[in-house]
């Protein structure tokens, strides 16, 4: 793996901390609930993939890393 595609998916990962997906269903039944606050505010993981969602252009750089990459092969002819 090419240290640029490392770095990009270190930068992946920090994005998306270990349990945000246990912040996201927390915050759903908050808002259920009542909870007026977004998810954003409430869990800083949530903020973390909120701003990185944003910054579009660092994806497009992973995107096409991955796409040269062995991983990113395989999964193209998988979608095939």
């Amino acid at each position: 793996m090419p240290a640029n595609e490392l770095k990009n998916w270190i930068l992946y990962l920090q994005a998306r901390p270990i349990g945000w997906q246990e912040d996201q269903r927390v915050s759903m039944l908050l808002s259920a609930q009542g909870v007026k606050k977004p998810g954003h505010e409430l869990f800083p993981s949530l903020a973390l993939i909120r701003n990185w969602s944003e910054s579009r252009g660092e994806e497009d750089v992973m995107r096409s890393s991955l796409k040269k990459s062995v991983f990113g092969a395989l999964l193209e002819t998988a979608n095939k």
